[in-house]
């Protein structure tokens, strides 16, 4: 998601599945990209083109920079890019020097969601809370366009395995040699799913209640360990020491918290893990719940 300073008074062009009150925008998808550039606003052309000159398909593109979806805000306006074509991409993972490839997580309805999650918490008193020392700057803004995700599909009726597969996702995108964690939203999404019922009867709330009821009983997490542990574990740096010295419930949680993406890529928790000196867990939410 990027913010933008200008504030512009536009209309909504939407083409997309249809959301529950979904928040105003404009939507914008690169596989119909002559009707999109058509059907852009002239403020967001001249932003489009500002930030990126160029021929106004071209800055489109260069917006999205491979991504599967972008959001661009002002102070009251929203324009989303979407490409569908990149969510079919399987998942290519290296992962101790072996090569996994796994179907695509991302859906063009979850990718929405979650960019649409971006507008409808814009203005949250959770961003700010959320904020966190030496932690990059949009962790914040990613933890509610998840949440925003998780309150949708419950509310159309998603199975738990559904919200599974976006902490996977974000598991997925730090086993790579720079670790994203700017997305790495896992360390508030797996309580809430090791309490499937409780997050079921949350979801039927308003927005705001609903990430009150998910976020405030929450502790704030052990980011910077866990950043220790990922970069030692996932960066192609040249190991040390077999695990940076931390307590043994900070490893605790950060194995719990991989466990369940591990047996998803189909690899032997238990042999990995202790191969990394993490403990292994029959049942990770009596760790994490």
């Amino acid at each position: 998601m990027r913010w933008l300073g200008a504030a512009l008074a536009l209309g909504v062009w939407l083409w997309a599945l249809p959301v529950l009150a979904a928040p105003a925008h404009q939507l914008c998808r690169l596989d119909a990209l002559d009707e999109c550039v058509e059907g852009l606003s002239p403020q967001w052309r001249g932003i489009l083109q500002r930030l990126w000159p160029g021929p106004l398909a071209v800055s489109v593109k260069t917006a999205l920079a491979g991504q599967g979806g972008v959001t661009l805000l002002t102070d009251t306006d929203a324009l989303i890019l979407l490409d569908p074509q990149s969510l079919k991409r399987p998942h290519l993972v290296l992962l101790d020097k072996q090569l996994i490839e796994r179907p695509p997580l991302r859906t063009f309805r979850t990718t929405y969601y979650h960019e649409l999650g971006h507008v409808a918490t814009r203005n949250s008193p959770w961003l700010q809370r959320l904020a966190r020392p030496n932690w990059p700057q949009h962790w914040p803004e990613e933890v509610l366009a998840d949440l925003y995700l998780f309150w949708t599909q419950l509310r159309e009726g998603a199975s738990m395995d559904a919200l599974w597969q976006q902490v996977h996702l974000r598991n997925l995108g730090l086993i790579q040699a720079r670790p994203d964690w700017t997305h790495w939203t896992t360390p508030l999404l797996v309580p809430l799913l090791c309490q499937p019922e409780a997050l079921k009867a949350y979801s039927q709330r308003p927005l705001e209640q609903f990430l009150d009821a998910t976020l405030g009983p929450q502790s704030a997490p052990p980011l910077a360990q866990y950043r220790l542990l990922g970069e030692r574990q996932f960066a192609l740096t040249t190991p040390g020491i077999a695990q940076p010295y931390l307590a043994s419930a900070h490893r605790g949680h950060w194995a719990a918290m991989l466990q369940p993406t591990l047996d998803w890529l189909g690899v032997d928790s238990a042999t990995y893990l202790q191969h990394h000196h993490l403990p292994y867990h029959d049942d990770i939410c009596q760790i994490l719940r």
